[in-house]
């Protein structure tokens, strides 16, 4: 087990706070810092594309999405184009 070391006044507040929540100042203490910082969550490294399988890499080149042109920022004239397209006959 480690010690931490505290002022004497700090400590008499801890000590008061975790007998009004029930507990000891140990426990209290560990519950502020589980409460106030969690745990570290599993951290990923994302693999570069060459990395991939072939199956996967045909895929990414699937679903990337069209670039807008810079005229037509909101996407405005691509829908009009895809509707007419899709609808006139």
């Amino acid at each position: 087990m480690a010690t931490i070391s505290l002022n004497p006044t700090l400590y008499s507040r801890a000590q008061d706070y975790a007998k009004a929540d029930g507990m000891s100042v140990e426990e209290w203490v560990a519950m502020l810092i589980t409460r106030f910082k969690p745990a570290r969550k599993k951290t990923y490294k994302m693999k570069q594309i060459e990395e991939l399988s072939p199956e996967l890499q045909s895929l990414i080149g699937f679903a990337k999405p069209e670039v807008p042109s810079d005229d037509d920022i909101n996407g405005d004239r691509a829908r009009t184009e895809y509707l007419t397209a899709k609808y006139a006959r």
